[in-house]
Parts: C-alpha cells; structure tokens; sequence
C-alpha cells in the first residue's frame, strides 16, 4: 500500500481525519509502546491507502501529505520498517512478528486489535488460520 501512496489523486474533497489517526498513534505510542494497537491503527492508514486508490473515496493534497509523513514517522521511523521491495525473508519476519503482536492482543483479551490486525491483513491478501499450534499465514 505504501507504494501506492505517490499514485493516488488528489481531490478538493477529503473524506478522512488523518489528525484523528495520526492522534490514535500517537495514543498508542504513550501508552508504553503499545505496539499492537500502533500496528492496528496503522492498517487504518493502509485501508484509507487503498480505498482512494480504488476511487471508492476522496483525499485532499494536504491530507495526502500528512498521511505520507503519518506512514514515514510511524512505519519507517519508529517501527524500523523499510521502505523497499522486501524479499520474502523480511516478509515472513514482519508477519511473524505481527502474528506475535495479534497473539499478545489476544491473551490480552485486546479481542477489538486482534480482530483489527486480522483484518487489515486480509485487506493486503494475507489469510491467518488459528490452531491448537498457533497462527500460520499465506497469501489470499
């Protein structure tokens, strides 16, 4: 999604808060680096990412640019992701520690950022199936 983000068109419309979003992270962060629920918010950005990209909703230019430096600070800069075409290596890492952070909401009874980052994960194609062993993933 983050490479759609120089793709999307810019509208006089704005359907999104991305203040409000980018106050949710920011929540999350002081709450002891309550990643789980980071990672839940940012998948928000990712949806939003995806349905301007779709023309299912509208972005204005300084919408845009905040989601841009909202995606930048949070997922480049603080979660230390990279922004590159990841092998599958680095794949298998990230979704392995988001399943880790899924697990962790989980036991938390956190059952809103789990069902969110299930969510989310299936918006970019990525099916988790729950056993007694634990989670496993693969590509919709």
């Amino acid at each position: 999604a983050v490479s759609l983000l120089d793709k999307l068109v810019v509208s006089e419309q704005n359907d999104f808060d991305i203040d409000a979003l980018k106050e949710k992270c920011m929540v999350a962060m002081n709450d002891d680096f309550n990643s789980p629920i980071l990672i839940a918010e940012l998948f928000e950005a990712v949806r939003i990412i995806n349905t301007v990209y779709d023309g299912k909703a509208k972005i204005s230019a300084e919408s845009l640019e905040k989601l841009k430096t909202l995606i930048n600070d949070f997922v480049f800069d603080i979660l230390g992701l990279k922004d590159e075409d990841a092998g599958s290596n680095d794949l298998n890492g990230v979704l392995e520690m988001v399943i880790d952070l899924r697990t962790e909401a989980k036991a938390n009874k956190d059952y809103a950022t789990s069902d969110k980052i299930r969510i989310g994960l299936q918006e970019l194609g990525i099916q988790l199936k729950d056993s007694k062993e634990g989670t496993t993933w693969n590509k919709a």
